[in-house]
């Protein structure tokens, strides 16, 4: 699949060619369609000291995010989350316009019910398309469990 190829959304449509590129890269269209896959595209998740740098899927129950291969040679793991496991998303800073606090760069906190937080920073200014993204699919998640709930309660 060529850079030809790639599906050229209409936002981008007043950037330059290399801008373009960019984007494509950022948001891993090089990749083509994959299956059952929602949203794509680059991050680095930091748990406290650590940072890793990846690509984050999001797909109709979890997210998981792939380390480059360069931290894979530092030995970064796959990572997923799934939806239930995730006790609150939160934005930080919480409005876009208002100014991060200890000069962090706005990021996405994944609050997990057994294990600590992790911050996701997506690459370019796609934060809150993320945030939406995300959330958009757990609500989706939510009212499908109690659905396939209802049905095996009345079979």
């Amino acid at each position: 699949m060529g850079m030809k190829d790639w599906d050229w959304s209409d936002k981008d449509a007043d950037r330059s060619d290399w801008d373009r590129l960019w984007v494509g890269l950022r948001d891993g269209h090089f990749f083509g369609p994959e299956s059952g896959v929602r949203k794509r595209g680059l991050v680095s998740i930091n748990n406290g000291w650590l940072a890793r740098g990846g690509l984050l899927r999001l797909y109709h129950d979890r997210i998981e995010f792939e380390p480059n291969p360069m931290e894979r040679l530092l030995f970064a793991r796959k990572r997923v989350v799934a939806f239930a496991d995730i006790k609150r998303l939160e934005r930080r800073p919480a409005s876009p316009d208002d100014l991060p606090a200890n000069g962090q760069a706005p990021r996405m906190r994944i609050h997990r019910h057994e294990e600590g937080h992790i911050d996701v920073l997506p690459a370019g200014r796609t934060l809150d398309e993320w945030l939406e993204a995300i959330r958009e699919s757990m609500i989706w998640w939510t009212r499908r469990g109690y659905v396939a709930e209802e049905e095996t309660a009345e079979g």
